[in-house]
């Protein structure tokens, strides 16, 4: 399950280590609780907040700080024992080389779209592989089910679904596995009505 701090407003670490210990217990010890910060934090915020209740609670802290602050990133990362996932803001293949080699991260995140297609998307998996580290995917869980389930460190799914009214099936989860289609290429198929979302 995926959540939210540094919501827009006032805030300050002593809620955000509240809200956190909220969540946490809403949902019970025993779910994966994953919490994206949308690089609203500064570098200290982040290790303070983290070294807090806050990180504690989290089994990902996800673009704690901003996306390409690689030394900074690092030093969250260094200073925390939760895990710092990272890089769906990235484009192309050599931000994640950066990103890396900086040890900003723990988890690499991809987001097919920015990062050139299905070929770049499995050339920056290699590279996280090499380092062992696991991928995560960003949006178009339709297409991303394939790519995780097709690399040896494939972690999870994002599974969020906005673009599914684009396609007659898709895959979806059962008892909280994504289902492989099995279909040929990619195994979708533009839905009939796609001819509203047309601009003209």
């Amino acid at each position: 399950m995926k959540t939210q701090l540094a919501l827009p407003g006032d805030t300050s670490p002593e809620k955000e280590v509240e809200r956190a210990r909220l969540m946490r217990a809403a949902v019970g010890p025993e779910i994966d609780l994953m919490c994206d910060i949308n690089q609203r934090w500064s570098t200290h915020q982040a290790i303070d907040i983290g070294k807090a209740r806050g990180g504690r609670a989290f089994f990902w802290l996800e673009d704690v700080t901003t996306h390409d602050d690689y030394s900074g990133l690092a030093r969250v990362a260094d200073a925390l024992a939760t895990p710092l996932a990272g890089g769906e803001c990235l484009y192309g293949i050599t931000p994640f080389r950066h990103m890396i080699e900086a040890h900003s991260v723990d988890i690499i995140m991809i987001d097919l779209n920015r990062v050139g297609g299905i070929s770049n998307w499995m050339k920056v998996a290699a590279l996280a592989e090499a380092f062992n580290l696991p991928v995560v995917s960003h949006l178009l869980p339709e297409i991303h089910v394939h790519l995780i389930s097709a690399i040896p460190n494939g972690l999870t799914v994002e599974y969020m679904p906005w673009s599914f009214r684009l396609f007659d099936e898709v895959p979806v989860p059962a008892k909280g596995e994504l289902i492989v289609p099995t279909k040929p290429g990619l195994g979708l198929q533009f839905s009939r009505d796609i001819d509203r979302y047309v601009v003209g």
